[in-house]
């Protein structure tokens, strides 16, 4: 039977689950398996006298947000990150939101972060990316961090990233792939994906989870029903509560879902099933499991992480991003614990957290492999997981 996960049994079970240290060059770094993104503090790596870099401090970093509050969400994680960042080692932080989710409404909150001194100018997402685009040659000396995107034009067929950018690409297929392990491992059998559109960083994540779902079931001996849908829409609406109603009065227990607001209509299709049956709800990109009882848990992508680390090899080399970062694109996922299951509120019943460390210390070292996939057309081998795509 062809598998689609490559799985090494060897000594990986007998090295530490919560924590390991390797040496980059003269460096030690020591990795712990993330479960909670809001609380992280970079530590800087130490040489072998026991040593960090040093940090001049003293320059501004802006945020230039997309949502127009920082109350919650994504941007919120990056600017808690730059905050923890900026005090601990001495710099300034500040942020510019733009006024709406439109491409120039973004271009003014970048151009303001710009124009206002700051040595580095972070943003995330689509409207940013391509913002980001028309701008980036527009002022000398300054640099920026993307996250979520490239810049491109409005027709996406031209991506250009100049020399001051530097891009982080979060693997969503492995964040995909804990929630979908987690869920069949919790009990759920009939699965249902809801995405906002057919792209593909969703894509990435239902293939992720197709995987994680596949993986657990053939642990179990299981089978698994996974239906997905591509909504067309990020907002919560009636239409998209009752698909997902429709979907929960008709066997689907777990609902996992990605992008925007959707996940209101999620959690409303959980709340008013009469199928008789519990359901319950995964969120994704950052922890939300805060937001209700009915969400089981969430992958998400740790920003706060991330941008602290992308913000010390910023100005550990000089505040300049070196010939490795400059003009290009990086993915992150479990090697430097980018990617994971929130803990704070730990809901999983058959998953422990024990088991977690585990499975993400495989993960991470490759003893199991996830795949990335960009469209639907064509899809892992899951003899344990039947998929019903719908339109």
């Amino acid at each position: 039977m062809k598998k689609f996960i490559a799985l090494v049994l060897n000594l990986a079970l007998a090295v530490s689950l919560c924590a390991c240290s390797s040496k980059a060059g003269s460096q030690t770094v020591t990795f712990t398996v993330p479960m909670d993104d809001s609380t992280y503090t970079f530590t800087a790596p130490v040489d072998e006298n026991g040593e960090s870099a040093t940090l001049p401090g003293g320059a501004t970093i802006a945020l230039a947000a997309e949502q127009a509050s920082l109350d919650d969400g994504a941007d919120t994680l990056l600017w808690k990150g730059i905050q923890t960042f900026a005090g601990t080692y001495g710099y300034t932080a500040e942020n510019h939101t733009a006024a709406d989710t439109s491409v120039e409404a973004a271009e003014a909150a970048l151009r303001e972060a710009a124009e206002s001194g700051a040595a580095l100018v972070v943003c995330r997402g689509e409207a940013m990316a391509q913002a980001l685009f028309n701008i980036q040659n527009n002022y000398p000396g300054v640099h920026y961090l993307l996250f979520d995107g490239e810049p491109h034009n409005s027709s996406y067929t031209n991506y250009t990233t100049e020399s001051n950018v530097h891009c982080v690409l979060f693997q969503e297929e492995q964040a995909g792939f804990l929630a979908g392990y987690a869920a069949v491992t919790d009990g759920y059998t009939q699965l249902g994906f809801i995405g906002a559109e057919e792209i593909p960083g969703v894509v990435r994540y239902v293939t992720g989870f197709l995987q994680g779902a596949e993986y657990a079931a053939e642990q179990q001996g299981l089978t698994v029903d996974l239906r997905t849908w591509f909504a067309g829409t990020y907002s919560a609406s009636d239409d998209t509560t009752n698909r997902m109603l429709d979907w929960c009065n008709n066997g689907t227990t777990l609902l996992f879902v990605n992008g925007g607001n959707l996940i209101a209509s999620a959690i409303d299709a959980a709340k008013e099933t009469t199928s008789g049956n519990e359901v319950r709800v995964m969120a994704s990109d950052y922890d939300q499991n805060d937001s209700s009882d009915l969400i089981l848990g969430s992958a998400i992508k740790c920003y706060n992480s991330a941008v602290q680390q992308e913000l010390y090899a910023f100005f550990s080399g000089n505040a300049a991003w070196d010939q490795t970062a400059a003009g290009q694109s990086e993915k992150v996922g479990y090697t430097t614990g980018a990617v994971a299951l929130a803990g704070p509120h730990w809901r999983f019943a058959e998953l422990s957290q024990h088991d977690y460390e585990r499975l993400y210390t495989q993960l991470r070292n490759s003893d199991l492999k996830v795949d990335a996939y960009a469209d639907m057309n064509t899809l892992p081998d899951t003899p344990n997981v039947t998929v019903e795509e719908q339109n």
